[in-house]
């Protein structure tokens, strides 16, 4: 079964404030992201866009009351 990108995280690590990733619905806006903290940050981390990808599809059980 072949599952999908379901988002892209930039990993960011400082020293200090510890490690954090924000995450991204395409590849563009995570490698923008990625590359403009790279020019004004000096101190931090900072990863190329990580996919997220799903391992299993799970199917919400909900139960509907009339």
């Amino acid at each position: 079964m072949n599952f999908p990108v379901t988002s892209w995280v930039v990993m960011m690590h400082h020293q200090d404030a510890g490690t954090f990733a924000p995450a991204f619905r395409t590849i563009d806006e995570a490698e923008e992201f990625s590359n403009a903290m790279r020019l004004v940050t000096d101190n931090i981390a900072i990863s190329e866009p990580v996919p997220v990808v799903a391992t299993q599809e799970i199917k919400p059980q909900v139960s509907i009351r009339h």
